[in-house]
């Protein structure tokens, strides 16, 4: 929204009182808790498949509930994962254990879909915090229901379950970090990925119990502890602004400078402008998904949202399902070095979106990943068998990590672009189109892509990310600017004007 006083005063207010002090830090931290522990719930599945996929099934030598195999390996001569012990459920060694495992991954997925979409609406409506704990809690008492159900059913229903929970925890946890810090920290709080080191702990938890039903129950209770954090998580007061809640956001702001330890003696005064702004600018009315199409703009920027999240995760999709197994021998490593292996490269995407912008940035990463992925017809045109392998999965590893580093560019730059009244949903619209791209791409990957010649698909990617790069220059660009807060209602334009008209008379002499 153009002209958006809220946005600058807010800014001005954040850059007086550290825009990244004692008190974002602390809900930076608390937030990552968070984001961590949710990445061990939702990957919880596929690891313990991974681990079924790399081992072999033997009989244990102790004595084990009818439902429950041991995988083992015995000589290290048929599995290089011998020392590799875990006990699943039947069913997923069992007859049609693959296409059991992709349809509980689908519900996950569709879980998310419909959590993402509730909680966007909700956090809007009601407040980012609360919707944040429900959902933890049921997140956590969902995946702790894992351990006593033995049917595949009754199985895949739980991760629905937890997927809706899972879905409601990441909205308003994304959101919330964002609200609160400088317009020159938004890029480093989400580039920095420390929900990445959820893999890392998801292992460790492995690792130690090397059994479905523990790591179900351990990853339950350490995201069920984290809820102790309540009494020292903040509401957005962004969100109490546009809510009308003064009060309280005046409080919540106050907070603020007193943990970063300033002083900000015209806050009263400010405020006052930031308040002026909202009453003369929108109605105090719930905001709906129609909202996201309000302007000629915001519908350019919402349909360019939704396609590229779709596109760009279809194809993220397909190059982990490529590299997963084809990393290391070791389950542990292989793990971490697919979805690790690429977090760095976003690192540079911080000092690079301040150079030239967060849309050409976008372009950068989307095209160079899209001229790495055709140079799959270098392949093809040499017809180098005996390095065929070793140049696929080196050019699958390359183009993965432009892919991710475009994954999260667009994420930071869906969370920028909507005003606080309808961040959640907007932010809900982009996630639930990732993920159904992710969806698309696992059954794309699974009955197409690995059947036909291997070029084939790497040239699909290839122009799919090339159409992602040229669709990122329809964004505004966000870099540098106010994070904005109001959605304009037209009746109120004109008295907008007569509020900074009078304001100006006030102010003169």
């Amino acid at each position: 929204m153009k002209n958006d006083t809220s946005a600058a005063i807010f800014e001005e207010i954040l850059s007086r009182i550290r825009p990244f002090g004692y008190f974002q830090k602390r809900l930076y931290f608390l937030t990552s808790l968070i984001q961590v522990f949710v990445t061990t719930v939702i990957l919880y599945v596929d690891f313990v498949y991974l681990n079924v996929k790399n081992s072999k099934c033997t009989l244990s030598s102790r004595i084990l509930p009818d439902n429950v195999t041991n995988i083992s390996t015995p000589g290290e001569t048929e599995n290089p994962c011998g020392f590799n012990q875990w006990e699943v459920p039947t069913w997923m060694i069992g007859e049609f254990a693959s296409d059991k495992f992709t349809y509980i991954w689908l519900c996950q997925g569709c879980g998310i879909i419909a959590g993402a979409v509730v909680s966007g609406f909700l956090s809007d409506l009601v407040g980012r915090k609360t919707v944040l704990y429900v959902n933890l809690m049921m997140m956590s008492l969902a995946q702790g229901s894992l351990c006593i159900l033995d049917d595949w059913v009754l199985f895949l229903i739980s991760r629905g379950l937890v997927g809706i929970f899972a879905g409601g925890v990441i909205i308003p946890s994304c959101v919330q970090m964002i609200e609160h810090v400088g317009q020159n920290w938004r890029e480093i709080s989400v580039c920095f990925c420390a929900w990445a080191l959820g893999i890392p702990l998801l292992i460790l938890e492995g690792l130690v119990t090397r059994h479905w039903r523990w790591l179900g129950i351990v990853t339950s209770f350490t995201s069920l502890l984290s809820i102790g954090t309540y009494f020292i998580y903040p509401e957005s007061f962004r969100w109490h602004t546009c809510r009308e809640n003064f009060s309280k956001a005046e409080a919540c702001i106050r907070e603020i400078i007193s943990a970063n330890a300033t002083s900000l003696p015209d806050f009263t005064q400010l405020y006052d402008r930031a308040k002026l702004a909202v009453l003369n600018s929108m109605y105090r009315r719930p905001r709906t998904f129609f909202d996201l199409l309000h302007t000629r703009e915001r519908i350019k920027t919402t349909i360019a949202l939704v396609s590229i999240w779709l596109f760009t995760c279809a194809v993220y999709r397909c190059l982990h399902e490529r590299m997963v197994g084809q990393m290391s021998s070791n389950v542990y490593l292989d793990t971490i070095l697919v979805y690790l292996l690429d977090i760095p490269l976003v690192y540079s995407a911080i000092v690079i979106t301040r150079c030239i912008g967060r849309r050409w940035c976008l372009f950068l990463y989307a095209v160079s990943c899209a001229f790495t992925l055709s140079c799959i017809l270098v392949i093809n045109l040499t017809k180098a068998m005996n390095t065929q392998v070793d140049m696929m999965l080196g050019i699958t590893i390359f183009g993965k990590l432009g892919v991710t580093s475009t994954i999260v560019l667009i994420l930071l730059v869906t969370l920028e672009v909507y005003p606080t009244s309808i961040r959640c949903m907007g932010f809900a619209v982009g996630l639930s189109s990732g993920v159904i791209g992710l969806c698309v791409g696992h059954v794309l990957y699974m009955e197409f892509f690995h059947k036909v010649h291997f070029s084939y698909p790497y040239i699909c990617y290839a122009v799919l990310m090339g159409a992602v790069g040229c669709t990122c220059l329809l964004f505004p660009e966000t870099s540098g600017k106010p994070l904005p807060d109001l959605v304009r209602s037209r009746h109120r334009m004109i008295s907008m004007k007569e509020v900074t008209r009078l304001s100006s008379a006030w102010d003169a002499p």
